[in-house]
């Protein structure tokens, strides 16, 4: 099959596949409008087959090592691609903070928007003041909240610093927070992931996207930190965290012999 082809089917199938899923979603909505903790369930089922759906159409393997947490828990990772979401609704499905432009994205939006996710304008002060509200109540009512503090994207070579902002709720709940590192590979004959999975910088969605489905494959691996991190203040927690997922990170990029 060649790449061309490839990205056909994939689109087609990645778009069918969604829209059943975004047709769930709104049911799950209707149904429960009353019991929101209900809701928060059936929601998390149907993001974990979304995940693995989504990953299998797109030639994504996913590989995990460790334990996932189980809700109510607060989750931080390393953040590489769009893909990352992929990988962490199908292991690990949540409440998800997603940058506020995302909502707008077409065919994306509309899922994410139905889905269990936070939405956020980084840009505005105020706006992360609310987002840490919204994340402590989630929390408080049994939930679990995944995002990524590094705040952007990297190639995947390495862990950027985080930004301590949106710890702050496991501060004020004292609740430790739970760490995974994500790193991907390709295999051999194919571009490296830092050129063909990693999206950063000022690369474009629509182009990358095309390459990434017109490829044969990749794998997405993704390591829990078997222990909980607490600090006394989030820019503590922010270097806690940091350095935990940095070697869960370096362990994942190590050759295996």
């Amino acid at each position: 099959m060649t790449g061309q082809i490839r990205f056909v089917c994939r689109l087609i199938a990645a778009l069918l596949y969604c829209l059943i899923l975004w047709l769930y979603a709104l049911a799950v909505r209707l149904i429960t409008r009353k019991t929101p903790a209900k809701r928060y369930r059936l929601l998390c089922k149907g993001m974990s087959v979304w995940g693995y759906g989504v990953a299998w159409i797109f030639g994504m393997k996913i590989r995990v090592r460790g334990t996932p947490p189980k809700a109510p828990f607060f989750l931080v990772t390393n953040h590489i691609s769009y893909t990352d979401i992929l990988l962490l609704c199908a292991t690990c499905p949540a409440w998800f903070i997603s940058k506020a432009e995302v909502a707008k994205w077409p065919g994306i939006g509309p899922l994410t928007r139905s889905a269990n996710t936070l939405f956020i304008d980084r840009e505005t002060r105020r706006d992360v003041h609310r987002m840490n509200q919204l994340i402590a109540d989630l929390v408080r009512q049994g939930g679990g909240v995944g995002f990524y503090p590094e705040g952007t994207t990297s190639d995947g070579t390495g862990v950027l610093p985080f930004k301590p902002s949106l710890l702050q709720p496991a501060i004020d709940l004292d609740i430790p927070v739970h760490a995974a590192a994500i790193v991907y590979t390709t295999p051999p004959g194919s571009p490296p992931p830092s050129e063909l999975v990693a999206w950063y910088g000022d690369a474009d969605f629509g182009p990358h996207a095309k390459r990434l489905l017109s490829a044969k494959g990749f794998t997405a691996q993704v390591h829990f930190c078997e222990q909980t991190l607490k600090a006394e203040t989030r820019k503590e927690l922010a270097v806690k965290t940091h350095t935990a997922i940095s070697a869960l990170h370096r362990q994942l990029l190590a050759p295996t012999s």
